[in-house]
C-alpha cells in the first residue's frame, strides 16, 4: 500500500497549521488505517448464546423458562408469579406436579397481582391459617393434603371458596 505526502495534495495543505504538523499525523494515520485493515475480523459484533430448547414431549422444543423462587411458611411452600408470558408459561405448565394452584384475574380476564390470600384448614383442631400476597395471577401450592377454605382479596373485593386437596393436582380460580 502506498501514501503520498501532503505535498501531493496543495489544496488540503493550507487546512493544516504547518507542513511539519502534517507531515508528522499523515504517517500516523497511515499506521492506524493499515492495523484497521489488516485484522477486519476483530471488529465483527459478538452474539450472546441463545437459550438451549428442552423437549417436553408435547411437540417442538421451546426454552426453559425458569419459575419464581418458592417461599415457604408453616407447612406450606407456595410460588407465585407469570406476569411475564415466559413465566406465566412456565407457572402454567408446572401446575400438574403441585396439589392446589390458584389463579387470579379481573371479571374481564385480565390477569390480577397483589392479591392478598389467606387458607384456613379445615378440621385440622386449631391449625393456624397461612397468609401470603400473591405476586403473580398464578401460584402454585404446596401443602398437606385435607380440606382448605381459601379467602382472596383484591382491592375492596373479596372472594371465598373451599377446596379438598388430595392425590391428584387442582385448580381454583378467582374472578374479581
Amino acid at each position: 500500500m502506498h501514501f503520498k505526502t501532503i505535498a501531493a495534495f496543495p489544496q488540503y495543505s493550507s487546512a493544516l497549521p504547518s507542513r511539519r504538523v502534517g507531515a508528522r499525523i499523515l504517517p500516523a494515520m497511515a499506521c492506524i488505517a493499515a492495523a484497521l485493515a489488516a485484522f477486519p475480523a476483530t471488529a465483527q459484533p459478538q452474539t450472546l448464546p441463545q437459550p438451549v430448547p428442552i423437549a417436553t414431549g408435547n411437540g417442538p422444543a421451546t426454552p426453559a423458562a425458569a419459575l419464581p423462587v418458592a417461599k415457604t411458611q408453616g407447612k406450606l411452600r407456595y410460588t407465585c408469579g407469570g406476569i411475564s408470558v415466559d413465566e406465566s408459561s412456565a407457572m402454567r405448565a408446572a401446575m400438574k406436579d403441585h396439589p392446589l394452584s390458584l389463579l387470579f384475574a379481573a371479571a374481564g380476564g385480565a390477569y390480577l397481582a397483589d392479591v392478598e390470600v389467606k387458607l384456613v384448614p379445615q378440621g385440622w383442631g386449631d391449625a393456624e391459617s397461612l397468609t401470603f400476597t400473591a405476586s403473580g395471577p398464578v401460584c402454585l401450592l404446596d401443602l398437606p393434603a385435607g380440606s382448605y377454605e381459601i379467602e382472596a382479596r383484591s382491592g375492596d373485593k373479596e372472594k371465598r371458596q373451599t377446596v379438598m386437596v388430595g392425590k391428584d393436582p387442582k385448580t381454583v380460580d378467582f374472578r374479581f
